[in-house]
């Protein structure tokens, strides 16, 4: 063979010539049959073979590429015949012949390509196309459209490219689309919603990364459809209308769509405006937040809380209402009638006690509310007859006031630079403004702490006026080995700075110098018998600096500053001690653990030598270790269900472990005896009830290994979805429950009860009335004790708190339609909570129902009809 084909060389013969197509220059050519030319080919392309098989990518098969496409009458047109003729030519691996044959003739034709450009005609580069097109190698198809120039005529291939769309070839259409730069000629609706719809999108991000148009058009899509009441049933008629085969619905949810959203708009660097309704579900999620920091775990102060309140309501007239409603049902009026007058909230809207107290006291001051009324706030100091309520006592800086140097000019940055020369060990944090919305996180403080002083870096003053003092701080301190930098969790901080101020220039983020206290704590911990000099008050876990301050110094941080607004000038006189303590207690930390650890003859300097090469970040692991994963423990067997007979939802009864609160709610809004259990609570209090009160168990993951030995059989079910409308229905599959529409909302959200009393307009404007009335007589009797300096018993202290009537009610009710109306409460004698009704409501829904268990006030709206609709469409019967 090998002779067959060097007196074809010889004659200057190519194999394969039909005569068609011109010669190369000063190149005679000898024209054969067809019969012999094919046969000659086929010889051809069978030594090639023999010789890749023998010896991959070599010298040799370089050698015999060169001459075949120097020979040949069009280079371009042989190398594509070459790539047809090998075997598996769509795959094509890098390892693979056909991508060889494509790789050498790139590297031939590279400096040929105007010499030979009257080759490559509109039929060659379309019959290029289509072979690119069928190659599972995005980079072998990289290499052909550049060989082949397609995309100076790229709108010779548009019609294919609509082809392909119609036949739902979105991943071709997309990736052809993206090399040939044909974005204004599609729209995100032609191959990249379809591509999202399919989960898919990293097909889409080439396309995507060279068109801002459709980028922002895509966020915009997929934030219309977070704005929908019905995500699913709008997702669903998107499909229909674009007949998108193959979607993944499981993503097509809320909070994964939510995810997405946040993600691009990040990605792409897209204003907070092409997202609206993204911002406002996490403005809403924001101010829930909030409400809880604030009265709920009581570690948000008065001005953080109103700071970062105001930048979760923003000018949203929804959240500035929802935020009077929401402060005045956790008892702050005052505060509740503050934020109305800030928003000017009309009267009629704002709650019923709330438009009492301005109508009772015009002049009460702007101030008052949650600086003024809040537990938590600065209120004096009242004598307390309860032992058990003790105030927590706050670790503070140990440092004067003054020693906290704030650096916001040049010239107080060089002298603290200065300062630095002479110090052999700081601590490092910093702060910024967090943000709610799809806006990034900007780097606001970088506090830096010694013994004697604690710097703060005020980045938002400073900025990147000073790159030359930036970069001398970063190779006097970040690159400095010889100065110990303590951090916890300093990856984030770290990388926080050096996003921000890239002058730093800091060459790594960890390593020799750095020492990060989590990684320390855990070395300790983990690796030793350490024992810490004080003990969890509250017995809490988990890893966060107030807690490893609490167990080394006996007392823990006072968190109330932590979500402030960072980036607004002057600083508090509180945020500057808050910021500087956050740095300095890092040292004190240490030198307790470095003097613990010497006393209980653990070698502590070793262990800051393992944690200062340990360059991994302590919060992550890498993507892609090539250490083989832990097998995750599996879930044993799931018993055949209880139930084979359908049961009634009515008659069905639950408990929810805290792994699925979200699902205990929809099985509640199904009209299901629910109780969810707590996340403070210990997963085993589910077995407790399960078997005092008759219920199944319904849990998540491996926690299922630990109940469901202590339960009949069948009595304890693992949901396997990730989304809550699919749990449900999985549930009550398993089980058997038949929901029908009149179990819709039969029982209260809030506390379980299925007991309601039905109360008339009428009826419910009376009632309000007395709850005005009421808080009004419980204020002046609070004055009067407050006045008297005897006269209290064991039987008036058990009168409960504000909105709870005195036990002497319940013995002379005057029930009038099952309510009592002079006192604002049910039978049962809870306080009905007419307060939360909105006066627009109040005055045109002319029947309410409320829970007779906890007061909770329902009325019919459109709510039953969307959730009947969608969410449980296809579970109510």
């Amino acid at each position: 063979m090998a002779g067959v084909n060097m007196a074809y060389r010889g004659r200057g013969y190519h194999p394969g010539w039909r005569g068609a197509g011109p010669s190369h220059p000063q190149q005679n050519h000898y024209q054969l049959p067809a019969e012999s030319a094919a046969d000659a080919t086929a010889a051809w392309l069978h030594q090639l073979r023999n010789i890749w098989g023998l010896w991959k990518k070599s010298d040799a098969v370089t050698l015999m590429l060169h001459e075949y496409f120097a020979s040949a009458p069009n280079p371009y047109a042989a190398s594509l015949h070459i790539m047809r003729n090998c075997e598996e030519s769509h795959q094509s691996k890098p390892t693979s012949l056909s991508f060889a044959v494509m790789e050498e003739f790139a590297r031939w034709i590279s400096n040929k390509q105007t010499e030979l450009s009257h080759l490559l005609t509109a039929d060659i580069k379309l019959e290029a196309f289509n072979v690119a097109t069928l190659q599972r190698n995005h980079s072998l198809s990289k290499i052909m459209y550049n060989v082949y120039q397609l995309a100076s005529d790229r709108e010779l291939f548009i019609p294919s490219i609509e082809e392909m769309v119609s036949r739902k070839q979105y991943k071709e259409a997309c990736q052809s689309a993206a090399l040939l730069e044909l974005h204004p000629h599609f729209a995100v609706e032609d191959f990249v919603i379809p591509l999202v719809f399919q989960d898919k999108l990293t097909v889409a991000e080439e396309f995507l990364a060279g068109s801002p148009e459709h980028q922002r058009h895509l966020v915009m899509f997929l934030d219309s459809l977070l704005g929908k009441r019905n995500i699913r049933s709008e997702a669903d008629s998107i499909i229909r209308r674009l007949d998108i085969p193959d979607v993944k619905k499981d993503k097509l949810y809320h909070k994964p769509l939510s995810k997405l959203v946040a993600r691009l708009t990040k990605t792409y660097n897209l204003p907070p405006e092409n997202c609206p309704n993204l911002n406002q579900k996490r403005n809403e999620g924001a101010l829930q937040f909030l409400m809880h920091k604030r009265y709920v775990e009581n570690t948000l102060g008065p001005e953080s809380w109103r700071e970062m309140v105001r930048e979760a309501v923003g000018n949203s007239k929804d959240l500035q209402m929802e935020l009077v409603t929401s402060v005045n049902s956790y008892g702050d009026p005052y505060e509740a009638l503050y934020w109305a007058r800030v928003y000017g909230v009309p009267k009629e809207r704002r709650p019923y006690n709330v438009r009492m107290l301005q109508d009772e006291d015009p002049d009460i001051s702007q101030q008052q509310g949650a600086a003024a009324v809040v537990p938590g706030g600065a209120q004096p100091e009242q004598e307390t007859w309860d032992d058990d309520c003790t105030q927590i006592v706050y670790h503070t800086l140990p440092l004067p006031y003054d020693n906290i140097v704030l650096i916001d000019s040049e010239r107080k940055f060089e002298r603290f630079l200065d300062f630095l020369k002479d110090v052999s060990m700081v601590g490092i944090d910093s702060e910024w403004k967090p943000y709610f919305g799809t806006k990034r996180n900007e780097l606001a403080l970088i506090q830096i702490a010694s013994k004697e002083k604690v710097h703060i870096l005020d980045v938002c003053s400073l900025g990147s006026r000073c790159p030359h003092l930036w970069h001398e701080l970063g190779q006097l301190l970040f690159s400095n080995e010889n100065i110990v930098k303590l951090g916890f969790g300093l990856l984030t901080d770290m990388s926080m700075m050096q996003r921000a101020l890239p002058h730093l220039g800091a060459s790594s983020l960890s390593g020799a110098g750095y020492i990060d206290l989590v990684v320390l704590w855990r070395k300790l911990t983990l690796d030793y018998p350490f024992v810490f000099p004080y003990t969890d008050d509250d017995g809490a876990s988990g890893e966060s600096l107030t807690r490893l301050v609490q167990l080394c110094l006996g007392r823990p941080l006072d968190k109330s500053d932590q979500f402030s607004n960072w980036e607004r000038r002057p600083l508090r006189e509180s945020q500057k001690m808050y910021a500087a303590l956050d740095a300095y207690c890092l040292l004190e930390v240490y030198e307790v653990l470095s003097q613990c650890a010497q006393e209980q003859t653990i070698p502590f300097y070793e262990i800051c030598n393992e944690v200062m090469s340990d360059v991994k970040s302590p919060r992550k692991t890498a993507k892609h270790s090539k250490k083989p994963a832990k097998r995750e423990p599996s879930i044993a067997e799931v018993a055949p269900s209880p139930h084979i007979e359908p049961v009634p939802a009515s008659q069905f009864r639950a408990v929810c472990d805290n792994m699925v609160q979200g699902l205990g709610k929809m099985l509640r809004k199904c009209g299901i005896d629910t109780v969810i259990i707590n996340n403070e609570e210990n997963h085993d209090v589910c077995v407790r009830i399960a078997n005092q009160q008759r219920r199944m168990v319904i849990t998540r993951g491996t926690i299922y290994n630990r109940l469901y030995h202590h339960l009949p059989p069948g009595h304890c079910y693992p949901v396997l979805s990730d989304a809550v409308e699919e749990q449900l229905e999985e549930v009550l599959k398993y089980f058997n429950v038949i929901v029908k529409r009149e179990d819709v909302f039969s029982r209260c959200q809030v506390c379980n009860g299925g007991e309601f009393v039905v109360v008339p307009q009428e009826l419910m404007r009376r009632l309000a009335d007395s709850s005005q009335r009421m808080a009004q007589v419980y204020r002046a009797e609070d004055d009067l004790r407050w006045d008297e300096t005897e006269g209290f018993s064991s039987e008036s202290d058990a009168c409960s708190e504000e909105g709870t009537a005195p036990p002497c009610v319940l013995r002379y009710r005057n029930l009038e339609g099952g309510v009592i109306v002079e006192h604002c409460q049910t039978r049962k004698g809870v306080t009905i909570l007419v307060d939360s009704v909105p006066l627009g409501v109040l005055n045109q829904v002319q029947q309410f129902n409320v829970c007779e268990n906890c007061g909770k006030c329902y009325w019919d709206g459109s709510h039953f009809e969307r959730l009947v609709g969608g969410r449980l469409h296809n579970v109510v019967s």
